[in-house]
Formats: structure tokens, C-alpha cells, sequence
């Protein structure tokens, strides 16, 4: 079992940074990184981009860590310039989708089964997860291998399907041995809270995205639950599309930066169109 401990990255200003290394992720992709958290505790420093800079050095420097994820509220647009300054590239923009109250008689009419996996469809939902995504924080960083990007999706719904917790749901679009896709739900006080979910991209009907958030929000209601939301990526417009037409509303929105190591060793190599972007 995992455990994350944030420390300060400045003992100067301990509230105003915390970090930690991500066990789960280096486990998954064989070497560490690291989450930042900002506060909003003022910084006296008249330039704390330079500040956070030569902290960052410093950690990953000590915990050979090959990058740092940092966020920043959608519309803190000063927090985000100050970690570009400091060599932060945006990754990814997320907004949180929520459904206050779910009506099953609202659904559209049902048009494929949705069940609970099965051992038969381990592979498939595995092979799924493999080939299916494009959006996320490490799939939108053009310095991070999509192999590894993909093997943290295989491993994240492999655990859900390892779990054994009973709020722990993998539900699957589909007749048996003919999944069309796939979706991790966890159920919990009577909230659905949407975590993965991804269509074959080898056998995709034209409506079956959003017969797949459909059909998890009826299951979901089966199940016990009442409300629903979904963390999604502002740049998946599909996903986007689809979950407007099932009644979603958007709130939350986040940008996700990263911060690569300077001696980074497992990274790919600096496109030639950032290099002049990126601050040195």
C-alpha cells in the first residue's frame, strides 16, 4: 500500500510550497517523480519563479526525480506564469463535469448492455486501456514516452479490477467476448464518481462514446448512486460533447503544468519547436 508524505520544498517558506514523490508512479514507470502543491500564501521573494527553480533543482537533485507536476486554479493565470517562468510546461487543462441529481427517465433510449467485467474480459478491457487514450497529464507532455503514458492507464484500471472493494466498479459496454469498452466507477455515499472509461478504438460504433457515459450514469443509478462526476480533459471535446448532451455541468477548471529535471535521463529529448520557449 502506498503512502504519499509532502514536505516543504523551502524551509524558508514551508506553507507556501509542499512536495513529494509519487510511489505509485515510479513503481509503474521505473523512475520517480513528484507532485507540487502551491498555497496561496503570499511569497515575498521578488522573483519566486527563480526560487522555485533552484529548489526544484535541489529535490530532484537529492531524489532523482525526472519530473514535477504543479497545478493552478483555470483562471489563476499569475500562478501559471510564474511556474512557466520557473520551466513549467502546460500539459493539460481539466474541468470537473457534475450531474447534481441522475434521472434515469432523462437517458436516452438503452442501445447496448452495460455489466460488470467479467475474468473473460480482463484481456480485452486491458488491450482497451492500452491503445485507447490520448488526453491526461503525461499524454500531453511531448516529453514523456507514450508507452509509459499507456502503461499507467493499463495499471490503473488492473488495479480497479484487482481491488476486491465493493465501491470499486469496472463495468463493461458490451456482450460478453465482445466488449466495445469500458468504465471505472466508484460508488461511495451515493456519489459516481466517473475515473476511466474508454471506447476500442478497433471497434468504435459511431454513438458508442456516448452510449458508454450513458450507460455507466444508468448502472451507476442501479447501483445506488444519485449524483455523478467526471474529471475530463478541456482538450477530449468529444468526451466534452458528450457529457453536455447527458446534462452535465462544468465547474473547477485546472491547469496542469510539468517541470523536467535538468539531468533527466528517461525523458525524451526537447522538441525543437519548445526549446526556445522554455525558459533556461
Amino acid at each position: 500500500m502506498f503512502s504519499v508524505q509532502y514536505q516543504p520544498l523551502l524551509d524558508t517558506h514551508p506553507n507556501w510550497a509542499k512536495i513529494a514523490c509519487l510511489p505509485w508512479d515510479e513503481a509503474i514507470f521505473g523512475f520517480p517523480v513528484a507532485d507540487l502543491s502551491l498555497s496561496g500564501d503570499p511569497f515575498p521573494d521578488t522573483n519566486p519563479s527563480v526560487a522555485l527553480r533552484k529548489a526544484l533543482d535541489a529535490f530532484c537533485g537529492r531524489t532523482k526525480s525526472e519530473l514535477v507536476s504543479g497545478r493552478a486554479g483555470g483562471a489563476d493565470t499569475a500562478t501559471q506564469a510564474m511556474l512557466i517562468a520557473a520551466g513549467f510546461l502546460p500539459v493539460d487543462f481539466s474541468i470537473l463535469a457534475q450531474i447534481q441529481q441522475l434521472k434515469p427517465e432523462s437517458l436516452p433510449k438503452q442501445r447496448f448492455p452495460m455489466r460488470p467485467a467479467e475474468p473473460e474480459d480482463h484481456e480485452a478491457i486491458l488491450r482497451i486501456a492500452q491503445s485507447a487514450f490520448a488526453f491526461g497529464r503525461y499524454h500531453g507532455d511531448p516529453r514523456f514516452p507514450r508507452d509509459l503514458a499507456n502503461r499507467r492507464y493499463v495499471q490503473w484500471v488492473k488495479n480497479a479490477l484487482e481491488s476486491g472493494d465493493p465501491d470499486d466498479h469496472v463495468l463493461v459496454l458490451g456482450r460478453p467476448n465482445a466488449a466495445l469498452g469500458f468504465m471505472n466507477v466508484v460508488i461511495c455515499d451515493g456519489h459516481a464518481d466517473l475515473r476511466l472509461g474508454a471506447v476500442d478504438p478497433e471497434n468504435e460504433i459511431g454513438f458508442a462514446g456516448f452510449a458508454l457515459y450513458a450507460e455507466t450514469l444508468r448502472a451507476a443509478h442501479a447501483l445506488g448512486a444519485r449524483s455523478a462526476s467526471a474529471k475530463i480533459a478541456a482538450a477530449n471535446t468529444r468526451v466534452m460533447n458528450v457529457c453536455a448532451l447527458l446534462g452535465y455541468r462544468f465547474f473547477s477548471p485546472e491547469a496542469t503544468l510539468h517541470w523536467h529535471a535538468s539531468n533527466s535521463c528517461c525523458l525524451l529529448p526537447t522538441p525543437l519547436s519548445l526549446q526556445q520557449r522554455i525558459p533556461t
